[in-house]
């Protein structure tokens, strides 16, 4: 008897110590901010033997959804855009981070994103599909997943259906089901027209085009008093080449995250091929673009960046394609940080 209340007592004894040991306080954590690294780390979980680039991340979160562009499905030919669920694992007691294709399909998040692969269904066709660019809308309830709730989304993009590339787009803000998709009549043109993005009050529409021979990036005013659906839609067109972003070079692949953006040229002083540049919005004007330097650009081409805010990391992440040698094919997505956007 005395054997079994000592046996008890060491229970007792154990389970108080597994007890303190999970409820770990705070402040015996050794990392309480994240930080991504300052040179650029394949993405190795996305990336295949084809060209995967082109990508966009629409809303914030540990696990998010992540479309890019990729011709690993017609094995080398046109380009699709993908959707994949991409994971930002950061550990506060290792210090690791860790970002990977998330292929959970339990998760709510991956529940409630799965009709994005609806969108593409409509979205792909035989032509090139490129610069994905999803606007997020909100959760609607009564959907058909087990959660009975779906996230909105207006999907820009563009295709050469029509033998130029033509920026369109499609939604699903009326029911689950994506609508037909259909194109941006007034910044279209019988030349490229690729890679929308819309400024921080929407008050512009920003895109690349080559109508002038060299690719150029422009921008329509629009009237930011209405809905996105309602600007799309419009036919006021007068389309602005912006003299501060554009070169007597290519200049392609613009991404706006609040007055900072980010895009590829091939203009002279870069590193060779194409390279990353940036510009920060300054009493309503875009600064001289900048190089981001040899830490991120190469020798080879840099391509399609995006951008994304972490609030639990010290810097902001940057993803984008390169050919660099090392990847697993020709182009490959990379991330790395850069300093926080004001």
């Amino acid at each position: 008897m005395k054997a079994i209340k000592q046996c008890e007592k060491l229970l007792i004894f154990v389970l108080i110590i597994a007890l303190i040991h999970s409820c770990k306080p705070d402040n015996e954590y050794k990392y309480f901010t994240g930080k991504f690294p300052d040179t650029p780390t394949n993405l190795t979980d996305f990336n295949t033997r084809y060209d995967d680039y082109n990508a966009t991340a629409p809303s914030l979160g540990e696990t998010f959804p992540l479309c890019f562009s990729t011709n690993r499905n017609s094995a080398g030919n046109n380009y699709d855009i993908l959707y994949k669920l991409m994971t930002i694992d950061f550990s506060k007691t290792t210090g690791i981070l860790k970002i990977y294709n998330n292929t959970n399909e339990d998760l709510d998040v991956a529940v409630e994103n799965n009709n994005i692969n609806n969108a593409l269904i409509k979205i792909n066709t035989t032509a090139n599909e490129f610069g994905p660019y999803l606007i997020p809308k909100g959760r609607k309830q009564s959907g058909t997943d087990v959660n009975n709730r779906y996230e909105t989304y207006i999907f820009l993009y563009s295709s050469g259906i029509e033998g130029n590339q033509n920026i369109m787009f499609t939604h699903n803000l009326d029911n689950e089901n994506y609508t037909t998709p259909q194109k941006v009549n007034f910044i279209n043109s019988e030349f490229d027209d690729a890679y929308p993005t819309f400024n921080k009050d929407t008050s512009r529409i920003y895109f690349t085009s080559n109508r002038e021979g060299s690719y150029n990036i422009y921008y329509n005013e629009t009237d930011k008093t209405k809905d996105i659906l309602d600007i799309l839609n419009n036919t006021n067109s007068n389309p602005i080449k912006d003299t501060i972003l554009s070169s007597n070079y290519d200049d392609k692949c613009p991404f706006i995250l609040g007055d900072f953006m980010v895009f590829a040229s091939n203009r002279e002083g870069g590193y060779g091929g194409f390279d990353l540049y940036y510009s920060v919005k300054v009493n309503g004007s875009w600064t001289t673009p900048v190089n981001f330097g040899n830490k991120i650009n190469t020798q080879y081409d840099e391509y399609r960046p995006i951008i994304r805010r972490e609030y639990d990391f010290s810097n902001d992440l940057m993803i984008f394609s390169s050919n660099r040698p090392g990847g697993k094919g020709d182009f490959d997505l990379y991330y790395v940080g850069i300093k926080k956007i004001d």
